[in-house]
């Protein structure tokens, strides 16, 4: 009897380059690992760079926790001239004077944008109107309205500034998902007065995991040849750092396992449970079982399943 050979499972950090869509990447992993369970967490544009998080296999299913997670990226802008695609890739449409403007200025008008604020999804967004994603209609010359989605910017920080040959700076931005920098960097020229759009953007963070710890496209391509790739696979409950261990006795196990809620014990036996929220499952043998969502009855934790990840043996 043939042994069945259990696919990857568990999350990748890749780099992508510019030029390359996240699609392309998806493909890229997908031929090279010769999977078709892979997916990634987070869309980035075709001229962006940077930090992706691939899931693989059963991990695939973890990628709405993954999305959710907060973003750090560097953006390059640029004064003084508006694009209709509010990047580098689009037409000029629009130029201002910039002699007023100036890096101390810039950075009066970063702290309005510190906090929540709203946006206006660009035209170039996978965004639904009535069954088709925005950029599929702008690519037919289309525009239609958009409403303004509110987002999180939790710090703006101002890291280089140049003069020549024209006015633009290096910003560093910490925000929640469903950000546009894009309509940041636009919006930003727009409070200045003068116009402003993304030169370029690269996203150094998700969650926890930063740019560093991600290999380029070259350095997983190398690694696999060498057979070494599953090192740098993040296992399934390595993933989410962010949420608290939950550790279940044989019971409680049982139930989560067969889809049912289970108490876990008083609010005072889990000093590391500060809030209700997700957490990670394991049981007395250590094995990640699954995400759960701990609520307060009383003063008591219950345990409700989220994901589950049955354990093979």
């Amino acid at each position: 009897m043939a042994t069945e050979v259990r696919e990857p499972e568990g999350v990748l950090m890749l780099l992508k380059p510019s030029g390359m869509t996240s699609h392309d990447v998806v493909d890229f992993v997908r031929k090279k690992l010769k999977i078709q369970r892979v997916g990634h967490t987070g869309t980035l544009d075709p001229l962006a760079a940077g930090l992706m998080l691939l899931c693989l296999g059963r991990a695939t299913r973890l990628s709405e926790f993954l999305s959710n997670l907060d973003k750090i990226y560097r953006f390059e802008i640029v004064f003084g001239f508006k694009t209709e695609t509010q990047d580098a890739e689009g037409r000029i449409v629009e130029i201002g004077s910039t002699d007023s403007v100036n890096a101390e200025k810039l950075e009066r008008v970063l702290d309005k944008f510190v906090g929540e604020i709203e946006q206006i999804p660009p035209m170039l967004s996978a965004v639904h109107y009535q069954g088709k994603r925005l950029y599929e209609l702008a690519r037919k010359g289309i525009q239609v309205e958009r409403a303004p989605r509110k987002v999180q910017i939790y710090r703006l920080t101002l890291l280089n500034w140049w003069d020549k040959p024209v006015k633009r700076a290096l910003i560093e931005v910490h925000c929640s998902r469903g950000t546009y920098i894009r309509a940041l960097a636009s919006d930003i020229g727009d409070e200045l007065g003068c116009g402003a759009y993304q030169h370029f953007l690269v996203r150094m963070q998700i969650g926890p995991f930063k740019s560093e710890q991600g290999l380029t496209l070259e350095e997983f391509d190398k690694s696999v040849l060498q057979g070494k790739w599953m090192q740098n696979l993040l296992p399934l409950d390595k993933a989410l750092p962010m949420f608290p261990e939950l550790v279940l006795t044989k019971i409680e196990a049982k139930r989560i396992l067969n889809g049912m809620e289970s108490v876990v014990g008083t609010i005072w036996g889990y000093p590391n449970l500060k809030e209700e929220g997700l957490v990670r499952l394991y049981d007395q043998d250590d094995r990640f079982l699954g995400v759960g969502m701990i609520i307060r009855r009383g003063n008591f934790w219950v345990c409700q399943p989220q994901k589950i990840f049955p354990p093979s043996s």
